[in-house]
């Protein structure tokens, strides 16, 4: 089974000195992945945000220009005058601003080693607002 191969390659690690380099080579390829998700996770906020902030204006300027009328029994006059095309945008670009707001708590997981260095109680919400 595979745990036990990771058992003795453990064991070898630990007891055999002529392996010491490929656990650092380990320790160096998690240190890159974690190098590798960070640069991800920055560069996906750094366009993502304001760029989904923009959307989020653009549409919200759109609707109140609009010179149709809504109809009077509409429980939400703005939203009344966006176009099937818009509301799904604006749909998009709400479920990217909640992505991305929680980004920077994955951000500090990925700047720490893919270890959660915040307080434990964050680390569920954060990942299921981050996954869902």
């Amino acid at each position: 089974p595979p745990e036990d191969l990771l058992d003795h390659l453990k064991i070898s690690l630990t007891t055999c000195p002529s392996l010491w380099p490929l656990d650092r080579l380990l320790d160096h390829r998690a240190t890159m992945s974690a190098a590798l998700v960070l640069t991800v996770y920055i560069l996906t906020f750094t366009v993502g945000f304001p760029a989904n902030v923009f959307t989020l204006a653009v549409l919200v300027a759109k609707s109140r220009r609009r010179p149709a009328a809504p109809p009077p029994d509409h429980p939400c006059p703005v939203l009344a005058t966006l176009t099937t095309a818009d509301l799904l945008l604006l749909n998009l670009t709400a479920a990217d601003l909640l992505l991305l707001l929680v980004l920077p708590f994955k951000m500090a997981e990925a700047a720490a080693g893919l270890v959660w260095p915040l307080p434990a109680a964050l680390c569920p919400v954060a990942n299921f607002c981050f996954y869902t």
